[in-house]
């Protein structure tokens, strides 16, 4: 039989490898035929004929499976970015050329969805990052979701008989699941027949049984667990995991007590789901952490995770570690030595820090105790969440440029916000920080509007029936994910390059209004210029005025008061369903795609650089070390805040993955999360190592490096990632 380490290689080389379309239109097929249903029905159909018409491939040596190579050109298979019905216009042009003789019926499947999306309206609905209740499937099985759904539509019918249809809605969609994990099971039964080696036909004849098994019936064993939960995974869009290491335990626990697994068969199949997460995307997972009682989470299950992410340093999924006072020293060490390995996972939060800001929000200490992590890093009440918590996504510098330019955006020409007057009519500090903060405030407003009326829209006309079995309450209610069925709805408003716009103001208060070294409206040009011929101004503004991050009491003063103004702002918004709009500032791509787009700013960065990559100090700024970047952190109100505020930090590999090295970065973090800090984006990859990936790029394929909410390996990255991550400071502990 193939042992563990051979699988690990052979599944990990197979992860690119393409897989060939085959080509039905089941989804389009039962939609025709149901014409005349209710909508919801009609839905459900179709997305139970497309699971249901699944053709699945299993890789050589997989024991965990799920691929499907359907494709046709309507579908309303989620994926991680879209939860709706879909035309795959790129799909329906591949089979034009490759199938001329179905040019006709291709043009009618066209024709009716481009007349059907223009005669009613529709918007795909804004499902993004979510933290989904796996475990009610891991608990109860497809048939024991079945009863519940039946048993609350026994309850809520005889009151609200317009449910009646949903609910018949989610049993067709369950039913659709049942076929999908039924066709896996067949293939794997099929392939087990041709198999000549008879030990990966005993593998194979294994994994059919577990599918079928899992097709109706509550998980057994840890294997069946795992399969399981990939399955729903995927089907839900192949997001964020969530709390893997408290929904699997109880599994591992009963086959370890059973003696049915030993930790390392259950570490290989650990390994293959971390494969299959690395394979889809995943996104946000998280580990460790408190229970509802306050006691330590860590289990086996999290010590196998921390395993996986430390051997096998795959990009996915994007996990994170819940710090706390009580977290058991062994397990915490062990995050802290993949960190120092140079793996960038797991990002690092503290529970001191999340937990008051959960709970002011208005979500109870039990589930805030539960809290996950989603996409880049959002923090999610898992299972009870509504909305995409990447909702809207602020350039915070945008507000900034239109106060200096009377509203009108110096990079495009146009009319970006309301007209507070040009920069020569400013004569106070206070008059300019006045139209500032209303173009801010008008910039964020704007944005949180359109989202909520999206919502409101979607909340009158569509369902997600997955989302809904998957969310505590919905079915309960009887009310879908769409329509509020969640315990709690929240918005969210990531500020990227905030760091960048606080220490521009102070530039501008200290330079222009104080020491009058330049007029705004001078000031204005040189920046609409790109610094040209003014480049000893350039310097002064960005190594003689006070930088956030370096323990300076005016720079961080300043970003103090304006996020707390910020923050208050956003809260004072609610959702569609009554709940808070949040804020948070993670650092991830937009930070580098949004600088491209954004011209030279006070504080000394130039035309299309890179803005602020996190809630810290903008890159290269923090010039006096680790414990005044810290310590300017610490100032931040991280208990009010939404969340996440991710500090990112580079440190050199000198000697990091030594016993000293790991036990002073686990006290630098102790240390941080004891005066408060709430997370931590750690990359262990010294500046000369890559500036040698970039011109060596084979000698230093495995370099990882945090880009933000998410990690990369360095000569995998654009060049404009790459400077900026090589303009971020390198630290030492």
């Amino acid at each position: 039989m193939i042992d563990h380490a051979t699988r690990v290689k052979l599944l990990r080389s197979q992860l690119a490898d393409p897989i060939e379309p085959e080509w039905d239109e089941p989804f389009h097929n039962a939609w025709m035929a149901a014409e005349g249903d209710p909508e919801v029905l009609r839905l459900a159909k179709a997305q139970a004929a497309e699971l249901a018409a699944a053709c699945p491939v299993i890789k050589a040596g997989e024991i965990i499976i799920g691929n499907n190579a359907l494709r046709p050109v309507v579908t309303a298979f989620s994926t991680a970015f879209a939860h709706c019905i879909c035309v795959d216009h790129e799909r329906l042009r591949e089979l034009r050329e490759a199938r001329p003789d179905e040019c006709e019926r291709l043009d009618e499947i066209e024709a009716y969805w481009t007349r059907w999306f223009a005669d009613t309206g529709y918007q795909p609905p804004m499902l993004l990052h979510a933290s989904l209740a796996y475990e009610l499937f891991l608990d109860r099985g497809i048939d024991g979701m079945r009863d519940h759904v039946r048993h609350w539509r026994g309850v809520n019918v005889a009151d609200r008989p317009e449910t009646d249809a949903w609910y018949e809605a989610l049993l067709i969609v369950l039913d659709g699941v049942s076929a999908f994990i039924l066709q896996h099971a067949r293939c794997a039964r099929r392939e087990a027949a041709a198999e000549a080696d008879p030990e990966r036909r005993e593998e194979l004849s294994r994994v059919a049984a577990v599918c079928e098994r899992i097709s109706a019936a509550a998980p057994a064993s840890f294997h069946e667990a795992i399969q399981l939960l990939y399955f729903i995974f995927w089907l839900c869009g192949h997001d964020s995991p969530g709390p893997i290491d408290r929904y699997l335990f109880p599994a591992l626990r009963r086959d370890l007590d059973a003696g049915a697994i030993t930790l390392d068969d259950a570490q290989e199949l650990v390994d293959c789901l971390w494969l299959k997460f690395e394979e889809k995307t995943a996104y946000g997972a998280t580990i460790a952490g408190q229970l509802a009682d306050g006691s330590d989470a860590c289990n086996e299950m999290t010590v196998l995770c921390l395993s996986a992410i430390r051997r096998l340093r795959l990009l996915s999924p994007r996990t994170a570690f819940r710090w706390h006072a009580g977290v058991d020293p062994d397990v915490f060490t062990e995050a802290c030595r993949s960190l120092a390995d140079g793996v960038t996972y797991p990002a690092l939060v503290n529970d001191a820090a999340m937990l008051p800001s959960l709970i002011e929000r208005g979500i109870a200490p039990a589930h805030a105790a539960e809290y996950s992590f989603v996409g880049c890093g959002q923090t999610y009440p898992h299972g009870r969440g509504h909305g995409s918590y990447e909702d809207v996504v602020i350039n915070s510098v945008k507000p900034l440029e239109l106060a200096l330019n009377g509203g009108v955006d110096p990079m495009t020409g146009a009319i970006a916000g309301p007209s507070t007057g040009q920069a020569e009519a400013f004569e106070t500090w206070e008059q300019f920080e006045t139209a500032y903060r209303l173009q801010m405030d008008e910039h964020i407003s704007a944005q949180i509007e359109a989202v909520n009326a999206h919502r409101r829209a979607n909340a009158t006309r569509w369902v997600s029936l997955l989302r809904s079995l998957l969310t505590y309450s919905c079915v309960e209610r009887g009310l879908d994910w769409n329509q509020g069925g969640a315990d709690y709805s929240e918005g969210m408003v990531d500020m990227v390059g905030l760091t960048t716009v606080t220490d521009s103001l102070v530039a501008i208060r200290r330079a222009v209004f104080e020491e009058r070294k330049v007029s705004l409206g001078e000031l204005r040009d040189t920046l609409n210029a790109d610094w040209e011929g003014r480049e000893e101004l350039r310097r002064y503004l960005l190594t003689r005025m006070p930088k956030f991050g370096n323990g300076d009491p005016e720079a961080d003063g300043l970003m103090v008061a304006e996020f707390s103004r910020i923050n208050d702002h956003i809260r004072s918004y609610r959702t569609v369903f009554g709940g808070p709009w949040g804020m948070d500032v993670i650092g991830w791509s937009d930070a580098v795609e949004k600088g491209r787009h954004t011209g030279a700013t006070p504080d000394g960065r130039r035309r299309g650089e890179a803005l602020a990559d996190c809630a810290g100090p903008a890159q290269g700024r923090n010039v006096c070390g680790l414990t005044a970047t810290l310590n300017s952190m610490m100032k931040l109100p991280h208990d009010r805040v939404h969340g996440p505020l991710a500090l990112s930090l580079r440190f050199g590999g000198r000697d990091m993955a030594s016993p000293e090295g790991v036990a002073k970065l686990q006290a630098m973090i102790e240390t941080y999360f004891l005066g408060g800090g709430q997370q931590l984006q750690i990359s262990v990859a010294g500046t000369q190592e890559m500036q040698a990936a970039q011109r060596d790029p084979d000698a230093h394929r495995s370099l990882m490096v945090r880009v933000g909410g998410f990690s990369a390996y360095f000569t995998q990255l654009d060049r404009a990632f790459q400077d900026d991550m090589i303009a971020r400071s390198e630290l030492s502990v």
